[in-house]
């Protein structure tokens, strides 16, 4: 591959994106090395089931390649590539929405999945501390994952992904202040959430 100044960093993401255009894969690979993580990231917080998250985030990229040439630059490639994200969250919940469900019950986890593994702890904190601070995490994702698109979004982008206001405004392509409220209005509702699945939290 070619080498890639710092400063030109973005050599970037449109450079690549017409050669990917002209049928050159390997410009596509390192487009999709470059963001899959990211992508991948936001996705499993959206639907909270690694897995499906896989398969989403796969099936993204794939419509991608096939639409590279709608890409002109408007935006930056992520932006891109999360409105397809989008798109495919939406399709596959609407499918999974019409498919007739097997017996499963309520609390085991979707299609009776293995829940996804906490992340570490910091070093020092006890094992104690350490499974409190991943159920924590876990019922916290659940709420995430059963909220409303609209705020479930804000929340992950916000609060999980810690991107700024503006690629969030950016990104759903809505003003600052909506962002702003509706992450507003997102953290109160996961509070009551929260709040009607455990109980108080102070």
């Amino acid at each position: 591959g070619g080498v890639c100044l710092g400063h030109e960093a973005r050599q970037d993401d449109l450079t690549l994106v017409r050669l990917a255009a002209d049928g050159r894969q390997e410009a596509f690979d390192t487009l999709v090395r470059r963001h899959q993580d990211r992508v991948y990231g936001t996705i499993h917080r959206m639907v909270n089931d690694r897995e499906k998250a896989m398969d989403l985030t796969q099936e993204t990229f794939l419509r991608a390649w096939k639409g590279i040439g709608a890409f002109h630059g408007d935006s930056s490639f992520f932006t891109w590539l999360y409105r397809i994200a989008r798109n495919v969250i939406i399709s596959r919940s609407r499918y999974d929405a019409a498919r007739p469900k097997l017996n499963v019950s309520l609390d085991s986890h979707e299609d009776g999945e293995p829940r996804a593994a906490p992340e570490p702890v910091e070093a020092g904190s006890s094992p104690e501390d350490s499974i409190v601070q991943a159920e924590q995490r876990r019922l916290v994702l659940e709420a995430i994952a059963a909220m409303p698109p609209d705020f479930k979004e804000v929340l992950v982008l916000r609060d999980m992904q810690d991107e700024s206001y503006e690629t969030i405004a950016d990104l759903l392509d809505i003003p600052v202040g909506t962002v702003r409220s509706r992450l507003h209005r997102a953290r109160l509702e996961l509070k009551q959430v929260l709040r009607s699945r455990v109980g108080p939290t102070d």
